[in-house]
């Protein structure tokens, strides 16, 4: 689980296209706090998915969404 994680985050960061980049970065925060939860730490779970699956995720998006054209 968490190799996938890591390949998602690797994702994250080599996608060209920013939608799937800031997709990828929420399946990252999901896996992370799935590993928490299995690990018995499921507060940090919680919090792990609600700020960063959750929030951080809907900034990204509407930064990107927000910008304008990048002249490609």
């Amino acid at each position: 689980m968490l190799s996938a994680a890591v390949a998602a985050a690797l994702a994250a960061v080599e996608l060209k296209d920013l939608n799937r980049a800031v997709l990828a970065l929420a399946a990252m925060s999901v896996l992370v706090a799935l590993a928490h939860y299995l690990a018995g730490a499921w507060l940090l779970a919680v919090f792990q998915l609600s700020v960063y699956g959750g929030a951080v995720t809907m900034l990204m998006l509407a930064a990107v969404h927000s910008g304008g054209e990048r002249g490609e």
